[in-house]
């Protein structure tokens, strides 16, 4: 059966009001792996894209994994952790250029670099969670 409009709207704001309660009662390390979560999502999806041969700039994934780093880099607490954040800052100014490069050259190469390098540093955030 395939999906109807209303069904696939219903689907999308159902996701948003779960994802939504989930942050409303997060703490602040569960929120950064919410956004690494919804930033390996993003990126998957530009590069299902271009594999399916489709242009990602001016994409919502697109315009969804460059917001999210920089909410990110935003983020960064520099009064508590100031090497830490420079650090960081640093690695996320790096995957949006890296971001951005690979959209505008559509570049799959590039978009699993930076996958990769994103599921490096989740994998360390969930660590942080667990330890």
């Amino acid at each position: 059966m395939a999906a109807t409009a209303s069904t696939v709207r219903a689907t999308g704001l159902y996701r948003r009001l779960q994802h939504e309660s989930r942050a409303a009662a997060a703490d602040p390390v569960e929120l950064v792996q919410m956004l690494y979560d919804e930033l390996e999502i993003a990126v998957g999806v530009l590069i299902s894209m271009v594999r399916q041969g489709q242009r990602i700039s001016a994409t919502e994934p697109a315009h969804r994994a460059r917001a999210i780093l920089i909410g990110l880099d935003a983020g960064l607490d520099r009064d508590a952790g100031a090497n830490v954040a420079d650090a960081l800052s640093r690695v996320y100014r790096g995957m949006r250029r890296k971001l951005d490069e690979a959209v505008a050259t559509n570049d799959v190469a590039a978009l699993g670099e930076l996958l990769d390098g994103i599921g490096t540093i989740s994998i360390a955030w969930r660590k942080l969670r667990e330890g």
